[in-house]
Parts: C-alpha cells; structure tokens; sequence
C-alpha cells in the first residue's frame, strides 16, 4: 500500500542491531566542480547536486532505505535522456542511522555531522531528508547557509513553518490532513460504534490524534507508546495497550504507528482474540514493510488505511513508468523485475523524486535557489500522487489530500469507494471535500523516447 511514510521505523528482529553507518554512502560519484560564476552553490553548467541525510543502516533502516534509492532512480532515468535543462543529477546520501533516542544509534554518524559534510560538498539543497527529530536538528543549520530543505520526509506540521525557515517544504499529506480524513470516514462507516487510539509519543501520533478530534472523532481510549520501550521490550510492552482495548470494548481502533508497532499491536490482538475493526495510519499500513518489521509473524494486515500515491496493487501508467525506472537501476535494486512487487517505500521516493525534476524544470536553465523556492511556490506539480503538489506563501506543507483504502496483503488493496478522493487541509476548521482522482497522466517529457 503507498503511504506513507514518515515517521521511520525501528523493527523488533533488529533492535539488538548496531549503527554500523560510519561509512559516507554516495550514490552518484564524481570529482567536485567549482560552481560556475553567477550559479548557486552545487551547480555547474552541467550538473546539479544535491543530497540527503537518510538511515541507510541501523534499525530504522529496514525497508525505508529503499525511499531514498527510489528517488536516486529517477534522477539516473533523467540523467539517462540528457538531464534537466542539459543538467546531470547528482545525488549524495549521508547516512544518519536515523539519529534520535530510542533508535540506538548515538554518537557519529549524526544527522548534523552528516549535513555539514552535504554544505561541504557542496549541494544546491538537501531533497527528501528523512524524519521529524534529525531534520528539526538542522533547520538552522541549513538556513544559515541558504540551503533550501526540501521535501522531508514526514508528515510534521514543523515543515510548515515558511516565515521563519522560508526555504522549508514538506512533501507528502501531514499527520492531521491524513487522520481528519480517515475520521471523516470512520464517522461514515461506524457512526455509533466505541472509537479507541493507539499512537507514538510524539508528532506523529499527537497530531493524528488532533486530527480525529477536528473532525468529531473523540477515542474513548487515548493511548501513546514510546518506540525506546518497543525496541527493548519487543511485542510484549504492547500487550497492556491491547488489553485494555479489548477490555472497553472497542469497535474500532486507530493505530498511528510505525510498522513494528503495527505488527506488535496486530499481533497482541491476535492472540488475545479481540477482532476490532483497524484504521491504519499510512505510515505503519504497508504489509511487506509490517511483515519485514514484524519478523514475518504479520503478513495480512486487514485494515482500512489512508493513501495518496497509486495503491500498489492497481495498474496504471505510473506504475508502468516506475517498473521501468527500477528495473534500470541495477546498482540500488539488483534483480528487480516486472515480477517483483513494488511497495510503498519505492513509490514514495519516486514521488519526490519527480517532483523534484518537475521543479528544476520549470525553474529554467538559469535559476537562483531564490528563483527556485519561487517556483515552488507559484506552480503546480504533476507527480504520482493523486492530488496535485501545489506549495504558497501560507502553505509549505505538501499535499493535501489522498484516499482511503482496504489493505490486507501485498497483493490485495482496494481503495475504498472506488475513485474517490478528500481534500483538506492541516486546520481545524478546514472542512474534508470528497472528490475524484485530480491528478493527470505522466509528464511527457519523462516518458520513454
């Protein structure tokens, strides 16, 4: 299922694992050129680069490393047919081991050090950076040096911030936008039922939970969890959360989780018999990167959840295109075929990544960073997803708007009703619109020939 994404996850098999990131990992190599005089910082007549600071190892890393690959594949399939504006792509990944408490990895690498390393370079932005904690470290940071942070990859409010970080942008649907929408569903579907919550301490479920509650969804049972106690104790810290949902009697149970936790609720649940209808959020829906965290020991999710790229499952045009991308990048996905299932990591860093090339694109073959973020703001991108990527002046968040879906294994998805899309936005009083699909077909110029 495609969600996604945001706040990285921390798998149980792994959680004895060590940060062994203290290697510099760069997937496009090359000698450094002197930028041309009159060009910004990491462009050349002939190249532009860019980078990120991602979990390419440690235990965030399980399935969400391929997020950034995915992107990287679209700048290689763009390299491959001249470039942007007869510029080459290239993108350097610093690895951060996802660099926050409760995720092991302490020490260096760290998200600073390694966005220091990306100024050094230097790079023209950093472009789909991962996770709230690590990329509110750097905020400043890159400010202070004029380098736009592009398309974090998170769902937090924080990105929405343009008077004070004006070179700032999020990317996918936020927090609040997603669960006002799966609200707005659950009001529909289960009018009278016993509503309950489970999410993470942080951002990520505090405003998913403000989110159901701008939308008149109020959980009988307001429950967080803290990803420290899940990594140390494994399923079993998820034990007391469940009974006490099974206990109230909840009819339906929404989880803002990432996918260990996902697995470590839906498994508790399972053994304790309790058969509550789930709501997912996007972030911890995907069943292969569930299972992955899981160890295997959940494979059918079976529950409703929120999406805004393409369901995995569904054929479209996209999803042509995206097999063609992956299937050229056999450094990032070695014996990947029209056979293997494509998830929701790989279509989420292939959202960026057009969105990217559209935006450098549009920018013009002369372009400042200023002339850029300008772009940004006045124009609207066709991407993957099913709403159209429009940024202003008021709005650095993203997307805002997707679909709402039954997921249940990596080869059964149906969006739920067929065709239809919301639309809202990250305040409270912003109503939910129900729709149809908005966006439009594959950008010409990125198709084949």
């Amino acid at each position: 299922m495609s969600r996604l994404h945001a706040r990285r996850a921390a798998t149980l098999a792994a959680s004895a694992s060590l940060c062994l990131g203290l290697a510099v990992t760069g997937l496009a190599a090359g000698a450094v050129r002197a930028p041309l005089a009159g060009q910004p910082p990491g462009v050349t007549a002939h190249s532009v680069t860019i980078g990120a600071t991602v979990p390419l190892t440690g235990i965030a890393s399980t399935g969400y490393n391929e997020v950034a690959k995915a992107a990287d594949a679209v700048f290689k399939y763009v390299n491959t047919k001249g470039g942007v504006n007869h510029r080459k792509i290239t993108y350097i990944l610093k690895d951060d081991c996802y660099d926050t408490p409760g995720f092991g990895c302490t020490g260096t690498p760290n998200t600073v050090t390694q966005t220091q390393a990306l100024l050094a370079r230097p790079v023209f932005a950093t472009v789909g950076s991962l996770g709230t904690p690590t990329q509110d470290s750097v905020r400043n940071l890159l400010k202070a040096h004029g380098v736009p942070q592009l398309f974090v990859n998170s769902g937090s409010s924080d990105w929405n911030n343009p008077k004070t970080y004006p070179g700032l942008f999020g990317w996918q649907p936020s927090y609040v936008v997603e669960s006002k929408i799966l609200a707005k569903f659950i009001k529909h579907k289960w009018p009278r039922e016993k509503v309950c919550f489970l999410g993470q301490n942080d951002d990520f479920g505090k405003n998913g939970l403000n989110g159901l509650k701008y939308e008149g969804v109020v959980p009988a049972i307001q429950q967080l969890y803290s990803v420290g106690s899940l990594v140390t104790g494994g399923g079993a810290y998820f034990t007391p959360f469940v009974k006490a949902e099974d206990s109230a009697s909840c009819k339906v149970v929404f989880l803002d989780t990432i996918p260990a936790a996902t697995g470590a609720a839906l498994g508790n649940a399972a053994a304790l018999g309790f058969h509550p209808n789930w709501v997912i959020s996007g972030v911890g829906a995907d069943p292969s990167t569930v299972k992955k965290a899981s160890g295997g020991a959940v494979s059918d999710v079976n529950a409703f959840t929120f999406g805004y790229l393409p369901a995995t499952t569904e054929v479209t045009s996209w999803h042509s295109w995206m097999y063609r991308v992956l299937e050229a990048d056999h450094a990032d996905f070695p014996g990947f075929t029209a056979k293997t299932p494509l998830d929701g990591n790989m279509e989420y860093g292939i959202g960026f990544g057009v969105s990217f090339v559209e935006a450098l694109r549009a920018a013009g073959p002369n372009f400042s960073r200023t002339s850029f973020l300008k772009t940004l703001l006045t124009t609207s991108f066709n991407t993957p997803a099913v709403v159209p990527l429009r940024y202003s002046n008021a709005n650095h968040q993203g997307l805002q708007g997707g679909f709402v879906a039954m997921v249940r294994s990596t080869t059964q998805t149906e969006v739920y009703p067929p065709g239809t899309v919301y639309t809202t936005t990250s305040t409270k009083l912003s109503p939910v619109v129900v729709t149809h699909q908005l966006s439009s077909g594959i950008p010409s110029w990125l198709l084949p020939g």
